[in-house]
C-alpha cells in the first residue's frame, strides 16, 4: 500500500507489529530532520489580531506599566475626590501633631493653650455656655437657595418648587384631581349637613 502498510489477511499481532514499524520509521524521520526546517526546540511565536508578532517580555512590562499608571491614576482620584474641608482637617490635624511632638508630656492648669483649648469646646449640656461666652458660634449654616418667586400650583404636601423652576407643569394631573376630589367631598358633606339642619 502507499502508506507502507502491508496488505491482504494478517493476524492481529502482525498488524500491531507492522503500525508499530510504521510508527518508529515515521519518528526516526522527525529526529533526523534539521530543527530549523521541523520546528523542534523552536522558541513560540506569539501574534496579534493582526498576525504581527508579540514580545511577551516586552507585553508584560507593558501591562506592569499599565497597571501601575492606573493605581496611581486611582490614587490621584481619591486625592481628587476629597473635598477642601477634608484636606483642610487632615492639614490642620498634621500640624497639631507635629506641634504635639515639642510639648511636654504632662501640662498643668497655667498652660494658656490648654486653657484655650478648653473654652473654645461646646459642651451640651453646660448652662451657663451662653451666660459666659455671650453669642454662642453657630455651626457653619447649609447654604441657603433663593426661592421660587412666582405662583405654582398646589401639591398635598406643600412643597415649594425649586428655584430654577421654568413655570410649566409637567405633572399627570393626579395632584388638580385629588384637589378636586377634596373640593367636591368638602362641599358635599358642608350640602348634607345644611340639608339635615335646613328645617331646625
Amino acid at each position: 500500500m502507499s502508506s507502507g502498510a502491508k496488505a491482504g489477511l494478517q493476524t492481529a499481532e502482525q498488524v500491531k507489529r507492522d503500525t508499530d514499524r510504521r510508527q518508529q520509521e515515521y519518528l526516526d524521520r522527525m529526529r533526523a530532520l534539521d530543527p530549523s526546517k521541523s520546528g523542534r526546540d523552536a522558541e513560540t511565536v506569539y501574534r496579534d489580531a493582526q498576525g504581527r508578532k508579540v514580545d511577551r517580555v516586552a507585553e508584560k512590562i507593558e501591562a506592569a506599566a499599565a497597571k501601575r499608571r492606573e493605581i496611581e491614576k486611582q490614587e490621584r482620584q481619591m486625592e481628587w475626590g476629597k473635598g477642601l474641608v477634608q484636606r483642610e482637617e487632615e492639614q490642620a490635624r498634621k500640624k497639631r501633631m507635629e506641634e504635639e511632638k515639642f510639648k511636654p508630656l504632662a501640662r498643668y492648669k497655667d498652660d494658656e493653650e490648654l486653657n484655650e483649648e478648653l473654652k473654645d469646646r461646646d459642651r451640651w449640656n453646660d448652662p451657663a455656655a451662653m451666660f459666659l461666652t455671650g453669642v454662642k458660634k453657630s455651626k457653619k449654616a447649609a447654604p441657603k437657595f433663593p426661592l421660587y418667586q412666582g405662583n405654582f400650583p398646589p401639591n398635598r404636601y406643600n412643597i415649594r418648587p425649586g428655584y430654577r423652576w421654568d413655570g410649566v407643569d409637567r405633572s399627570n394631573g393626579f395632584e388638580k384631581d385629588y384637589f378636586m376630589r377634596m373640593n367636591t367631598k368638602q362641599h358635599n358633606a358642608r350640602e348634607a349637613h345644611m340639608w339635615s339642619t335646613e328645617d331646625m
